[in-house]
């Protein structure tokens, strides 16, 4: 392949900041609060003033991200040399060893692989010359983009620190596209998708039991508290994104292995020892909790992308309904399955949802008889505000949310309960900077010596149900407080709750969830950063993670996080070595593709899931589900406009076919960048 040169004008290439210096404010990167050239991708050819005197230096604005080794190499007269250094701050100036500089002298700076090679924010002269630096920068192929953007080097990229730039880079709702914003996410989705996919492939799949077709994990027996709940809705998870035949070939015959195995009492199942071919059998108690927790956090998950018509919401919907015929303990409302918090909490998360999706009135009912059991002897407040606790939580804020449409009665009864919870957890629950902790105190904050729970984003979703719900701004300042304080150094890396990514994965999975209605650009880069550096693993692109419940939960976010980055448009099918990106410009998105080899496959546009699978009239925010950051709607009737921004061509396209997938054809290195927008209603195509 013939190196491939981008010719830049000076001024494009950077600005003097005095006589003699050139900053790169035209840099493709961004780290520190500078743009640079990572000569990886660059070379700079520099022309020295000509009026160059005895004992001048030229001096290189040399950088790396973290205390690094980093290498310069040049060229000057035929004669080549190098330059490797550890800088602890991300730009200092540094003077090349050259000797005898000479007026209008060329010299070439460039990078040799893709490992250790420097970045540079800019040249200058020291000493006595005045005169003018001139600077070309030229893109080059010796290190081809393709296998640079393979890497998994998110350290490379930038956007891991706060500033105008990244501020404006989040704005929520800008009037133009923001190509590099759009590129950048590309690469950032292009890294996480391809890692998912090869982890669905080479470590997944390896642990399936072929005998009895249910996956192992790390244990000899599929359990449902375990490997149906976390590990398994996220292998789905992976297929749904990557890999649409194992999705309806192994996945759906995975559902189908499981409940043929596995049901004992009616439709409530129970532990499967794989080695020894049969059901492990234990207490009632033991039974509705796991069947619990695999429909919430398993079978809801996946039937949140994949809709009511998916075989996934029939398991779903008939393990709930068995769970109520088996409830064994009685309260003053009616027989409840449980006295444990987390599995009721867990199903008030579900009913809502079955509720709405079927209209069947006794799961509302169900609903009921649990919200009243927790909420009508007043004072209400979960001990536990962190894992395990959280679920109650979440629960009583959608269902409150669904009850402020559908019964207004019932509403108005919590009300006052509801915001006795959520006023005493942030009492008694908070620390100084309004993130909620592991466990409610005695004594009234803040509380900063308590350990922070990686479930306050979960908390959180359910004080942002009562304000949607309300209409009301009661918790506003609250939601919003938090999320400008993530990126403190404190929250850096930081242990929510136990030495595991999955604390990480959790805490981040919650900011999520707010993020989609408090678009805060502190949490962005917080949430970028956390995900680069700690779940999908930089510093070796060749791990993988493992397949237990875990590291199952990190892909859950890691794809969480990615849908942000796509706008939730998919590439069908997924291939190692794409890129897809996506950032909102007006009412529509721009997205930008790109491929290392042609490609030829369907670009997938999401559709308002909230309605159209769940039956909610109003997109409330919930756990166990995937933010709609772009969404059509996928009927005939709906028309959008689809521009080509390099052709110039623009086509109107119906919303069904955007649901269904539109054609991409892409040739090696070429990027295609697409408009789309609403047609505007009442105009001719």
């Amino acid at each position: 392949m013939k190196c491939m040169r981008v010719l830049i004008c000076v001024l494009a290439a950077g600005s003097s900041a005095r006589a003699g210096e050139v900053l790169f404010t035209g840099g493709t990167h961004e780290h520190g609060g500078m743009t640079y050239y990572w000569l990886a991708e660059w070379k700079l050819d520099v022309t020295l003033p000509n009026d160059i005197a005895a004992g001048d230096r030229l001096e290189v604005l040399f950088g790396s991200k973290g205390p690094a080794r980093r290498t310069i190499h040049y060229t000057r007269d035929g004669q080549s040399g190098s330059l490797s250094d550890v800088r602890k701050k991300p730009f200092e100036w540094i003077a090349l060893p050259l000797d005898k500089l000479a007026a209008d002298q060329k010299i070439v700076l460039y990078g040799k692989g893709s490992r250790q090679v420097g970045f540079l924010a800019g040249v200058r002269v020291t000493g006595k010359s005045s005169g003018k630096l001139k600077v070309k920068p030229i893109r080059v192929a010796t290190v081809s983009p393709p296998a640079a953007r393979r890497s998994n080097q998110w350290a490379e990229m930038p956007g891991f620190e706060m500033n105008d730039k990244m501020r404006t880079l989040w704005d929520p709702s800008p009037q133009k596209c923001d190509w590099k914003r759009t590129e950048r996410s590309a690469r950032y989705a292009g890294i996480a998708l391809d890692k998912v996919q090869r982890w669905l492939r080479q470590r997944v799949m390896p642990v399936r039991d072929a005998k009895s077709g249910l996956f192992r994990s790390t244990a000899r027996a599929w359990n449902y508290r375990d490997t149906a709940a976390d590990c398994y809705p996220f292998y789905v998870w992976a297929a749904f994104y990557t890999d649409k035949k194992l999705l309806d070939t192994v996945m759906v015959d995975t559902l189908k292995a499981e409940q043929k195995l596995c049901n004992h009492l009616d439709r409530l199942p129970v532990r499967y020892d794989l080695k020894a071919g049969r059901k492990v059998v234990g207490s009632l108690d033991a039974t509705i909790f796991g069947a619990c927790e695999y429909a919430k956090d398993g079978l809801v998950a996946i039937v949140e992308i994949t809709g009511k018509d998916s075989p996934w919401f029939g398991r779903m919907r008939g393990i709930v309904d068995d769970i109520f015929k088996h409830a064994p303990y009685g309260s003053p409302y009616g027989k409840i399955p449980s006295k444990n918090i987390e599995v009721n909490g867990e199903l008030l998360q579900i009913l809502p949802r079955l509720y709405c999706m079927t209209g069947e009135k006794k799961y509302l009912d169900w609903a009921h008889r649990l919200a009243d059991y927790y909420l009508l002897g007043g004072k209400f407040v979960p001990s536990r505000l962190s894992d395990h606790g959280c679920e109650i939580i979440g629960g009583l804020g959608l269902l409150f949310a669904i009850d402020a449409r559908v019964n207004p009665r019932k509403c108005k009864q919590y009300k006052p309960h509801m915001e006795y919870m959520f006023d005493e957890i942030l009492r008694r629950g908070t620390n100084s900077d309004g993130i909620i902790i592991g466990s409610v105190q005695k004594t009234p904050g803040p509380h900063d010596r308590v350990r922070i729970g990686d479930g306050w984003g979960y908390d959180f979703v359910g004080f942002l149900d009562y304000d949607l719900a309300m209409g009301s701004r009661r918790y506003y300042d609250a939601i919003r407080r938090p999320m400008k304080n993530l990126l403190k150094p404190r929250y850096k890396h930081f242990n929510w709750d136990h030495g595991s990514r999955d604390n990480v994965a959790d805490s981040v999975e919650g900011a999520l969830y707010l993020l989609r209605r408090f678009p805060t650009p502190e949490a962005f880069v917080w949430a970028d950063r956390e995900i680069a550096t700690l779940l999908v693993d930089h510093t070796d692109p060749k791990r993988l993670w493992d397949t237990h419940k875990l590291e199952a939960n990190t892909v859950r976010t890691v794809l969480i996080h990615t849908m942000l980055h796509t706008r939730n448009t998919i590439a069908r099918p997924w291939r190692g070595g794409l890129q897809l990106g996506a950032a909102p410009v007006g009412d529509g998105i721009c997205v930008y593709m790109r491929s290392d080899k042609a490609y030829a496959g369907k670009l997938q546009f999401d559709i308002p899931r909230h309605r159209l699978y769940m039956g909610f009239k109003q997109d409330w925010p919930r756990m166990n589900s995937v933010p709609e950051w772009f969404t059509v709607e996928p009927d005939a009737a709906h028309k959008y406009t689809v521009r080509d921004v390099d052709t110039g061509s623009t086509r109107t396209v119906t919303g069904k076919a955007l649901s269904e997938g539109i054609p991409v054809s892409l040739k090696p290195d070429k990027p295609l960048r697409l408009i789309v927008r609403p047609h505007p209603r009442g105009s001719k195509p």
